[in-house]
């Protein structure tokens, strides 16, 4: 039986909690909502080393997969970044690949959305999968190109009125093209057959005017992938 809790700070103010475990050949979610504060780096840090001492502990048990196939994912990548002001699609990936015994490779797209910027675009990991127990460890180098859009409080003005100050933003846009590369470290524990959670931790840094004095980008995330045609 396998856990998860994923937090959504800005809509909902809750937390998703599933519990996902086979049974009677058959993989059973069982989804859980309850109230709970917006998600903290403390709160994010606190989910995914739980996740690894669940592998940890669990891991002489579960299911080991092959080593071989055609991998596909799918991956949240927002955990780090809530809550997101602004309304637009979160950060998160889609890939397709290719694995080996010895190395692994994944081509798909992802996008990196901030409050003031985002960053997408197809993207490709190098991987070199090793194993501890029934837990897969994938360290990668990871490519992206795209286009990159960003808005900066750049004609803003501070005020005085009545003993209270603030400031006033006034937000140039702009866009371009952008190129980044990254190291990253991903986990995946599998859970029923081919079928595995992934969780996903990265660092970047990418190119392009738009992104000027800002171009780092740390990543946190989790999802699922899938082992095919063997």
């Amino acid at each position: 039986m396998l856990a998860l809790g994923s937090g959504f700070a800005r809509v909902t103010h809750s937390f998703v909690f599933a519990i996902i475990r086979p049974s009677n050949n058959k993989l059973v979610f069982t989804i859980f909502r309850h109230r709970k504060p917006p998600v903290t780096r403390r709160s994010v840090t606190t989910w995914f080393f739980g996740l690894a001492v669940l592998a940890t502990s669990a891991g002489a048990q579960g299911p080991r997969r092959s080593d071989t196939g055609i991998s596909l994912s799918g991956v949240w990548l927002q955990a780090n970044a809530l809550p997101l002001d602004r309304d637009a699609m979160q950060s998160g990936s889609a890939a397709i690949g290719i694995r080996r015994s010895g190395w692994a490779a994944e081509v798909g797209w992802t996008r990196i959305a901030r409050t003031l910027s985002t960053v997408q675009g197809g993207s490709l990991s190098i991987q070199r999968p090793m194993h501890w127990r029934s837990l897969v460890i994938l360290p990668a180098v990871n490519f992206l190109g795209g286009r990159a859009y960003a808005s900066v409080d750049t004609t803003g003005y501070d005020w005085t009125a009545g003993g209270t100050t603030g400031h006033t933003p006034r937000y140039t846009y702009s866009e371009g093209a952008s190129f980044g590369g990254g190291v990253g470290l991903t986990l995946e524990f599998p859970i029923y057959r081919g079928l595995a959670v992934r969780g996903v931790a990265s660092q970047w840094a990418f190119s392009g005017t738009s992104l000027e004095g800002d171009r780092a980008r740390t990543l946190l995330g989790v999802g699922l992938s899938a082992l095919v045609g063997r």
